[in-house]
């Protein structure tokens, strides 16, 4: 009897491993589909496969950026700007994804001049983007492991000198690692913060409130970026680099 319950839970071991195995090798042969279909230059099914795989819970800057690249190729450039954007904020600092982008925004209608930034909000943006959050918080991690040595050498130090020098140095690194969790702190508000969005439309008109009789205050065009400030009955308050804000109907555009 006791031989018999063994083996009934080592078949079910063996069929849990078989299915899980299963189902972690799918997503990544509908990926190799997705890729070879792009190679052979078959880019509707591509990014159809592209698609499946992302409603299918499958996350990647490698599934978004390809994604993009297919409907590049297909010319439509809102699309491919709504993947790579998607892509960035998976790994901001690719150069080949951050240059597909800056191609791809360069065939929009919007031409759209940004506030222009004080000098040090220009250099503090660049040196919090200089790191991916998460690698700021393993330097941060790093200066408090190396925190908590100079610790451990302060209650094990014989001398005066060298506990004055250990407590220093130990408080020095631990303030040190506090103020990078706090720099990694922004840069994933400045990465994951905003919500944005891009017009996926050709053409869309945006409003002075959020009612399809109101006033129309400009027009966007396919591809644009925005950001979303708030949301009311399927519209968006949204606005735009330059400043200018309105609302927009949720169906015209696609959160990144």
């Amino acid at each position: 009897m006791k031989s018999i319950a063994i083996k009934i839970v080592l078949l079910f071991a063996m069929i849990c491993f078989v299915f899980s195995n299963s189902d972690a090798s799918a997503p990544l042969q509908q990926f190799e589909n997705a890729n070879k279909a792009y190679r052979s230059g078959d880019y509707p099914k591509a990014t159809q496969l592209y698609e499946a795989l992302i409603s299918s819970g499958q996350h990647s800057s490698e599934i978004y950026f390809n994604n993009g690249n297919g409907y590049y190729k297909m010319q439509n450039f809102p699309s491919a700007i709504l993947n790579y954007e998607r892509a960035k904020r998976i790994d901001p600092l690719d150069e080949d994804l951050n240059y597909n982008l800056k191609i791809a925004y360069a065939n929009t209608v919007d031409k759209i001049e940004p506030i222009p930034l004080l000098f040090y909000e220009r250099w503090g943006n660049a040196f919090l983007l200089s790191f991916r959050p998460s690698t700021w918080s393993w330097i941060a991690i790093v200066f408090l492991w190396i925190s908590l040595a100079f610790g451990i050498w302060y209650l094990f130090a014989q001398t005066i000198s060298t506990k004055k020098s250990s407590f220093l140095t130990g408080s020095c690194t631990l303030i040190l690692a506090l103020l990078i969790f706090a720099l990694a702190s922004c840069s994933h508000k400045k990465n994951y913060g905003q919500k944005s969005a891009i017009v996926m439309d050709a053409n869309t008109y945006i409003k002075s409130s959020p009612d399809i009789k109101s006033t129309n205050l400009f027009m966007l065009h396919g591809g644009t970026k925005i950001e979303v400030l708030d949301e009311a009955s399927g519209w968006k308050k949204i606005r735009i680099a330059n400043g200018n804000s309105g609302w927009v109907e949720g169906k015209s555009v696609a959160v990144i």
